[in-house]
């Protein structure tokens, strides 16, 4: 059956994430025959339709920190003149992740039609090829960048009953595998590379060997996406004292925005387990991320 197009409506369309094959019939009739493009990167978009043979129609940049601001404009703009629109992202699934769901909030606000064209996921495609139990997931996105709340996020997973799947650059991995191993030493992990591409890597590994893995790619471009299999770790010291570390970290950033100052916590916590130089390390970093929330 052949699918009508609506003259008013917002279609959320999944792009490869690396192979073009990947892209469904339906995918391509959407994006021939919309009115208009709004895309993550429009290089990338502008590619993707040469490959599909839709040469001439309109791409508005459509990105993290222009989408506040735009999704009312080009909303007003598809009900003015009664058009049509598909949001496509860098690559993958529009809204996981990624640009999109102010638009898609406000459109349905406002009675816009939404339709959803499923495809490819980085996410998806990971969890699909892991060998790690998938009955239950976490997907957790970008992590952290800074350290102490890097630390607090993965430190919340240890309740968690799921496998926990995030995105990631290449470069940042090693750190991050780094508190995984410190929080929970006997993890299970994927990282997946290059997914669907000629040079596609897909490693199975514990969390040792994922270190040895970071070492080995140092150098490495793009962005990896990671599902961690946590077990249930025995409470071995090391494991306590890396839980200790996390809850001071939690408590002294609530208390810096309350005005404590670093001599009064260096005070506070001196008899928590860590050597004063640790602490003072773990206060910094606390005082600094709570000087950025």
């Amino acid at each position: 059956m052949t699918e009508a197009l609506s003259s008013i409506a917002i279609y959320v369309v999944a792009t490869p994430i690396g192979n073009l094959d990947d892209i469904s019939q339906r995918a391509m009739k959407i994006l021939k025959n919309v009115d208009l493009i709004a895309a993550e990167d429009t290089r990338r978009a502008r590619q993707l339709l040469q490959q599909i043979g839709r040469e001439k129609v309109e791409l508005i940049s459509y990105y993290d920190h222009v989408e506040a601001e735009k999704a009312p404009i080009i909303l007003d703009r598809l009900q003015r003149d009664n058009l049509s629109l598909a949001l496509v992202s860098d690559a993958g699934t529009p809204c996981v992740s990624d640009p999109g769901y102010r638009l898609i909030r406000e459109a349905k606000r406002r009675g816009i039609p939404v339709h959803p064209i499923p495809g490819p996921s980085a996410l998806t495609a990971l969890v699909s090829a892991s060998g790690l139990p998938s009955d239950r997931l976490l997907f957790v996105g970008f992590l952290p960048t800074k350290r102490a709340a890097l630390v607090r996020e993965v430190g919340s997973w240890r309740n968690v009953r799921a496998s926990i799947v995030f995105y990631e650059a290449p470069r940042r991995l090693a750190q991050v595998f780094k508190v995984i191993e410190d929080l929970y030493p006997n993890a299970e992990l994927v990282v997946g590379r290059e997914l669907t591409k000629l040079h596609e890597e897909i490693l199975m590994t514990d969390i040792q060997g994922a270190r040895a893995w970071c070492h080995d790619h140092e150098f490495l471009k793009g962005e990896a996406t990671v599902m961690v299999s946590l077990g249930r770790d025995a409470e071995t010291p090391e494991v306590q004292a890396a839980e200790a570390a996390h809850e001071i970290a939690s408590e002294a950033i609530q208390l810096f925005k309350g005005g404590a100052t670093l001599k009064d916590l260096l005070q506070k916590f001196r008899d928590r387990g860590l050597s004063r130089s640790d602490l003072y390390q773990l206060l910094l970093e606390a005082k600094e991320a709570s000087d950025d929330t």
